[in-house]
């Protein structure tokens, strides 16, 4: 029945309202117009989060008083556009806010040791963290302490820790018994509530003046890179903030601009692909391969040309990123093959002496999407008794909890569900390694995890038309949380020999035809689904798709990627 009516209360077909029903809980009509219109009116009130009002004025007293402030932000893209969207909220108001982003090889994760004794030699009188901040109870005590007030705007789990005692105010939806009715905020997210808050403090009212509101939402491109690129569920405030910052991307800040000039995402509709595997990136580079401070540069700077040349300096290090990343990938795919028992082990964690820490977090991605399971890995420099650890998880699994019970064979550790840091002794990895595994198996009995495709609707070759088409565009933006939908069909006829496609040759492409209709598939990174295939027409295969529409080809070529095949029953 709501199927029914949301297809005629929405005008669509059946197979779109079906895909929608799936997407929205509870799929009420409400609930169903509003994920088809995520526009800016259903973003909370940020007083609605704990310590917001304290925050806002305490950061709106450093602006009347003109008090030596600084932001301290995280290496990576949320933390990053955190930083600048702070840097220009202020800004915008005559406020200079000084920055400071860790090194990843350095400092690690979180506030630098030396930062509270250089706080204070500068007579920094306020700092706010971004992305960071939640456990860092001695550095935030250091900085009270040398006579500095620290707020904390974070989006990482505390667990079972007490927060920093030390703070002046923390600003965190996970934070225990939290009143902010939306989790799911990135470092960013949380960022531009706090930008907003202080707005209506200087204004006066709830109604912010029309600068500032001007202002305000010209920033809303920098949270959408943001929770985009930190892998954010784009459901309710993060689907209106990363909806709203994709319309108005192409027309926002000199560096976003001349980053899209170098991603040659010049023309046509902006997605959250787009920014997922071109821009967010290319903003990772600079943390990953050396210092961050190159993209907080270009997110902040006004002039084009100049912005231009930051763009392409980072371009460069993302291409040797890349190279680096294929080097390291290889490496660490033997070392799972070898060390990793597929009926046995929960989880895979590999360690190498003189792997790059900047890449490590990508390669523990790759792996676990291979595998179907969490990955951690592990780099250590020679000579040095600590090494660093990234981990990546899949659905259901909490990766946070699971180093939180592995705590006593870590250094520190940090992250939330599906990504994590730490930092371990080599003497203890075989111990970690043997804990972790046990936490990962733990949680996979308990929460049943069994890897599965979730197929939003079954449908014929016969359904796949225009008017789907466009239907499929509802949708977006897609991504975490709510991804590319997936269809299932039964009975394919394979047709004409499979080839292989790709500059190593791991894809293949094949055509696929049912009752007269014929389509292209392309299979990626899947050479095991080769023998599945029987292209003498005697047999039929059930697949699992997603659909594409291939620009490459003129006119645009529909296809059907495929996630997995396997022989129909006979019909």
């Amino acid at each position: 029945m709501v199927v029914e009516e949301i297809a005629e209360k929405f005008n669509v077909s059946r197979i779109m309202a079906g895909v929608i029903a799936r997407r929205v809980s509870p799929p009420t009509l409400e609930n169903v117009k509003a994920f088809l219109n995520p526009s800016l009116g259903i973003l909370i009130p940020p007083w609605r989060m704990d310590d917001m009002d304290k925050a806002a004025e305490r950061l709106a007293a450093a602006i009347r008083l003109r008090q030596s402030a600084i932001v301290y932000g995280d290496y990576d893209a949320d933390g990053v556009t955190a930083a600048a969207l702070m840097i220009r909220a202020c800004r915008a108001v005559g406020f200079h806010l000084d920055y400071r982003l860790p090194s990843r090889f350095e400092d690690g994760y979180g506030i630098s040791p030396d930062f509270p004794r250089q706080a204070a030699a500068a007579g920094v009188q306020l700092v706010l963290t971004v992305d960071c901040g939640t456990s860092e109870h001695d550095n935030i005590a250091k900085l009270a302490e040398n006579g500095a007030d620290v707020i904390v705007t974070d989006h990482h789990e505390p667990g079972d820790q007490e927060l920093p005692p030390g703070a002046y105010a923390i600003l965190n939806p996970k934070r225990d018994r939290s009143s902010y009715p939306f989790r799911e905020l990135t470092g960013v997210g949380v960022a531009f509530k706090l930008a907003w808050a202080v707005y209506e403090k200087l204004s006066g009212s709830a109604k912010i003046a029309p600068h500032l509101r001007e202002t305000l939402l010209s920033l809303l491109p920098l949270a959408a890179i943001g929770t985009i690129a930190d892998v954010a569920p784009l459901v309710g405030e993060n689907r209106a903030i990363v909806a709203g910052g994709l319309k108005t991307m192409r027309d926002s800040l000199p560096g976003i601009t001349a980053l899209l000039e170098v991603c040659r995402l010049e023309d046509g509709d902006l997605t959250a692909r787009d920014v997922a595997f071109a821009l967010s990136p290319r903003l990772n580079a600079a943390g990953r391969m050396g210092n961050a401070d190159l993209s907080l540069e270009l997110l902040i700077e006004d002039d084009l040309n100049h912005a231009r040349r930051l763009a392409g300096n980072l371009d460069r290090q993302n291409a040797g990123r890349q190279t680096l990343c294929q080097s390291i990938q290889a490496e660490a795919d033997r070392e799972a093959e070898k060390s990793h028992d597929p009926a046995a082990d929960a989880a895979i964690l590999v360690a190498h002496e003189g792997w790059h820490e900047g890449v490590i977090g990508i390669v523990a991605g790759r792996l676990s999407e291979k595998y179907a399971k969490p990955v951690a890995v592990v780099a250590f420099k020679a000579g040095e008794e600590y090494g660093r650890g990234s981990a990546r998880s899949i659905d259901g699994l909490n990766l946070y909890q699971a180093l939180a019970n592995s705590r006593e064979y870590l250094k520190n550790f940090g992250g939330h569900e599906l990504a994590a840091g730490f930092t371990l002794a080599r003497d203890r990895i075989d111990a970690f390694r043997q804990v972790f595994l046990r936490e990962c198996a733990a949680q996979t009995r308990r929460n049943k995890l069994i890897p599965t495709l979730n197929i939003d609707t079954e449908i014929s070759l016969s359904d796949i038309n225009p008017q789907l088409l466009r239907e499929l565009e509802l949708l977006r933006p897609l991504g975490q949380g709510n991804p590319e939908p997936k269809f299932m069909i039964r009975g394919l006829r394979p047709a004409g020999s499979p080839r292989l496609m790709g500059k190593e040759q791991k894809h293949f492409h094949f055509n696929v035809a049912q009752n007269g209709i014929s389509y292209r598939a392309v299979v990626f990174n899947r050479l095991d689904l080769l023998p599945v295939l029987d292209v003498t027409g005697r047999h039929f295969i059930d697949a699992a798709f997603t659909l594409n529409l291939n620009n490459f080809f003129s006119p645009p070529r529909l296809e059907l990627h495929i996630d997995d095949i396997k022989p129909a029953r006979q019909l």
